[in-house]
């Protein structure tokens, strides 16, 4: 499975592109709940996705829950940028397993594949939530995973892949999210992402600070 500092894991043996918390619409949330945003938030996310599908040559695209933010809104501008980027992509299978905001998920609307709460390939279990399970390494989203890091002139919380044992968490594909400050425990190892390559951070006997 190969990181890619775009957010991503490739996996080239399946073809598959993963990603976590894309979060398709949330600015349209917000604006609908009266706080004024810019728009082109979810344009700039899918722009970004395409660059790695081409990049990479991807069949599948899988993405580890919270496809959306909020309810689908059938008249939002985002919605439209979604077709185009779709049509782009026809040949793409889209699959995902549910986040807790993808209660209102249409995926026949949208044009994708819901495994669910699980899927389970090879020794993989792909889902939203980072809980260990028995039946394979899990790759999860959820967190939103970030690092400070400190270099020369720079401080700054980079998104990460937060890579345990028995756990993987992808950092949120979609630029406009939180994040939360991980923790590492000893075995972790954290991957910072620059938007073009992967920094491999150290984590023994570090802290938050």
């Amino acid at each position: 499975m190969q990181a890619w500092g775009q957010r991503a894991l490739f996996w080239p043996e399946v073809g598959m592109l993963v990603i976590a918390d894309l979060h398709l619409g949330k600015g349209d949330v917000f604006r609908r709940g009266g706080i004024p945003l810019p728009g082109g938030g979810t344009a700039g996310d899918l722009q970004r996705l395409g660059q790695l599908v081409e990049a990479t040559a991807a069949r599948r695209l899988m993405i580890l829950g919270d496809v959306l933010h909020g309810a689908l809104n059938r008249e939002a501008p985002w919605l439209s940028t979604w077709d185009s980027w779709r049509a782009r992509h026809a040949t793409l299978s889209v699959e995902a397993v549910l986040g807790n905001h993808d209660r209102a998920l249409d995926a026949e609307r949208l044009g994708l594949h819901v495994h669910g709460e699980e899927h389970r390939q090879a020794d993989l279990v792909f889902r939203h939530e980072p809980v260990a399970s028995a039946e394979g390494h899990v790759l999860a989203g959820h967190v939103h995973p970030v690092r400070r890091v400190r270099a020369v002139g720079l401080s700054a919380r980079l998104p990460v892949f937060w890579l345990s044992p028995d756990c993987s968490v992808l950092p949120a594909f979609s630029a406009f999210t939180g994040g939360f400050e991980v923790r590492p425990r000893p075995g972790d190892r954290l991957l910072a992402c620059t938007g073009k390559t992967v920094i491999a951070l150290p984590v023994a006997g570090r802290s938050n600070s």
